[in-house]
């Protein structure tokens, strides 16, 4: 089985999963690791159980938020079973921490003295309300530099797909004025190309993040190899899957 990983992530066990090499069909072939989907749930399991055996892992071990698209951040606890948030900071060993994409950015994040690992669910809303800085805020309130995280961005939307209207671009303004640079004016005026990885790349270095790689995968441009919302959508698709990507501490 194939993943992704980042050369910047060094020797930390992690990968970011396309949707080749699993069990699932329709619209789900064949990797979808969503319980949120209409997928069968034994398919779903049989899924992760694959990408974790890369890892020699078993399930109990992997540790998957409940999805909303919001800038909630979560520690991870022993005694604490479900998540509900877009990103979590974890402190201790033998935990997967794991994230569910279809364009949105999964980020994994590490450290370079090994004291934690974290997950971010990176879609626009996310982003637009500050889950990057919320990240990097309560990595400092435990005690950690920031200056010691080392950000890996996965496989998401690329600019020239993704299309957004003015009140999209609006948004963002808003908060970010100089995130006009991330916005492409398209003939029509009315609509834009938005580059998701480049405003999150923006961000981590306002916030002085320096150690940041990125995929430069498009997954609305590969559809047979990723799952991607947007695609889906463009197709009639009633349901789609979505990815796992992952970070062992």
């Amino acid at each position: 089985m194939k993943y992704i990983k980042s050369k910047k992530l060094g020797t930390y066990q992690h990968g970011f999963f396309s949707r080749i090499g699993g069990v699932s069909g329709s619209y789900f072939n064949s990797l979808n690791c969503a319980y949120s989907s209409s997928d069968d749930s034994k398919n779903i399991e049989k899924n992760r159980m694959l990408i974790l055996n890369q890892f020699k892992l078993g399930i109990e071990k992997l540790v998957v938020p409940e999805q909303f698209h919001s800038n909630k951040i979560k520690v991870f606890k022993t005694n604490q079973k479900n998540y509900k948030c877009d990103g979590i900071i974890n402190t201790v060993s033998g935990i997967a921490l794991g994230v569910l994409t279809a364009d949105c950015c999964p980020i994994l994040i590490g450290h370079k003295k090994k004291k934690l690992t974290g997950v971010i669910h990176a879609g626009w809303k996310g982003v637009q309300s500050g889950i990057i800085e919320n990240f990097i805020l309560q990595v400092t309130e435990l005690n950690y530099k920031k200056k010691d995280l080392i950000f890996a961005l996965g496989p998401c939307i690329g600019r020239n797909s993704y299309e957004v209207k003015k009140n999209f671009k609006d948004v963002f303004l808003e908060k970010y004025p100089e995130s006009k640079l991330f916005f492409e004016t398209k003939k029509n005026k009315n609509y834009f190309n938005f580059n998701l990885r480049g405003c999150i790349t923006y961000i981590l270095k306002k916030n002085n993040i320096s150690d940041i790689w990125s995929s430069k995968s498009d997954t609305y441009k590969y559809p047979k190899r990723f799952f991607s919302y947007r695609y889906s959508v463009h197709k009639g698709y009633k349901d789609y899957g979505r990815m796992l990507s992952l970070i062992l501490k």
